[in-house]
C-alpha cells in the first residue's frame, strides 16, 4: 500500500514579519501529529523550547545560503533524509529567510520524484501591518514573497484603525487576487484557515465572449508597481506551443513576471489543464473535464508593471 503523503507547509515573509511566531502557533495546534521544522534563518533558531520536546521530532537547519537559490540541493537531501526516517513525519513546517524568494521552493514540489512524497498544502505569507506598503516598494522580495502566496497574514494589527486595515487589505487583494487574506494583532493564526481556497483560482468563464479579453488590475496609485493581468479567451490553446511561451517568457522577464495560474482549453482535448508557474517551474497539468462549463481559458499573471498587451503578444502565436 502506498504510504500518505507528507504534508508540508511553507512560511515566507520579510524579515520581522513575525513568521516564527506564527509557525509557534501552528505547532501548538498540531500536538497530536508528528512534526519537522526545516529552518533556514542563517542558524538563528527561534522556536519555542517548550514546543520543540512537545510538538517536534526534530529540526533541520539549513544555514550555508538562501534555501530559495544556493540551498536547493540541500533541501532535496533534507527531504531524503525525512524519507528515511524510521517514523516518518506527518507534517513539516519550512521557514524560509526573510529575504527569500519563495518560488523556487514552490516548484520543487511540483517535481515529480518529490511530489510523489510530499503535499506542498499551502504557502503562507507573513506580511507586517506596520509596514507592508514601505517594503513593497523598497524590496522586490516582498512582492514575490506575496504573489506566490496561497495565504497571506497580514499581522501586527492592534493598533490598526479599521479603515486602514481594510485599506491594507485591498492592497494585499490587488497584490495577489489568488490568496485567502486573513488578518492578526500578535501571529495567533487557526491551522484551518491556512490552507488555499480553491475558490480563489480563476475559473473558466461561463460565458466567454468572440477574441481574447483581458485586463490589468494595478495597485491604485501605490508606487510598488506590483499588479496582475487577467487573460481570458475562448479559443484552444497548442500544448507544447503554450508551454514554449510561457517558458521562455518567464525566463525573460524573471525580474518581472511573478507567478502564473488558471485553467485552459487544448486543442482536441475534452480536459480542462491547470496551468501554475513559480519560480523557475512551470506545470501543466490535466484537471479533469469541463462538465457543463464551455471550455475557454482564464488565467491570472502577477508580476510588476505588467501590461495586457504584452500578455496578449505572449500568449497569441499559442492560440489555435
Amino acid at each position: 500500500m502506498q504510504r500518505d503523503r507528507i504534508k508540508v507547509y511553507l512560511l515566507t515573509g520579510f524579515l520581522g514579519a513575525g513568521k516564527t511566531t506564527l509557525l509557534n502557533s501552528l505547532l501548538q495546534q498540531s500536538r497530536d501529529h508528528r512534526n519537522i521544522v526545516i529552518e533556514n534563518e542563517f542558524g538563528k533558531v527561534n522556536i519555542d523550547a517548550s514546543l520543540v520536546a512537545a510538538q517536534i521530532e526534530n529540526i533541520y537547519e539549513l544555514t550555508a545560503g538562501c534555501i530559495c537559490c544556493s540551498l536547493d540541493n540541500e533541501l532535496l537531501e533534507v527531504l531524503g533524509n525525512i524519507l528515511r526516517l524510521e517514523e516518518r513525519p506527518d507534517q513539516i513546517f519550512i521557514e524560509t529567510t526573510g529575504i527569500a524568494d519563495a518560488g523556487n521552493i514552490i516548484g520543487m514540489f511540483t517535481l515529480p520524484d518529490v511530489k510523489a512524497r510530499f503535499q506542498l498544502v499551502s504557502t503562507i505569507c507573513v506580511a507586517d501591518a506596520e509596514n507592508v506598503e514601505s517594503r513593497l516598494e523598497e524590496v522586490a522580495e516582498v512582492g514575490k514573497q506575496l504573489s506566490c502566496a496561497d495565504v497571506i497574514v497580514l499581522n501586527k494589527t492592534k493598533d490598526l484603525a479599521v479603515t486602514e486595515l481594510v485599506r491594507l487589505q485591498a492592497l494585499l487583494e490587488n497584490v495577489n487576487p489568488l490568496a485567502y487574506i486573513t488578518a492578526t494583532a500578535d501571529g495567533q493564526v487557526v491551522l484551518a484557515d491556512m490552507l488555499p481556497q480553491e475558490g480563489r483560482v480563476p475559473a473558466p468563464a461561463l460565458t466567454p465572449s468572440a477574441g481574447i479579453a483581458s485586463c490589468d488590475t494595478p495597485a491604485e496609485k501605490t508606487p510598488h508597481k506590483i499588479n496582475n493581468v487577467l487573460f481570458e479567451s475562448p479559443q484552444p490553446f497548442d500544448l507544447q506551443m503554450l508551454a514554449f511561451v510561457l517558458e521562455l517568457n518567464f525566463n525573460v522577464y524573471t525580474d518581472q513576471l511573478y507567478r502564473i495560474k488558471g485553467y485552459v482549453a487544448v486543442k482536441d482535448s475534452p480536459e480542462k489543464y491547470l496551468v501554475q508557474s513559480t519560480g523557475n517551474y512551470l506545470t501543466i497539468v490535466p484537471a479533469g473535464p469541463w462538465g457543463d462549463t464551455p471550455p475557454s481559458s482564464t488565467l491570472v499573471f502577477i508580476g510588476k508593471g505588467l501590461k495586457s498587451a504584452t500578455i496578449d503578444r505572449i500568449l497569441r502565436p499559442a492560440l489555435r
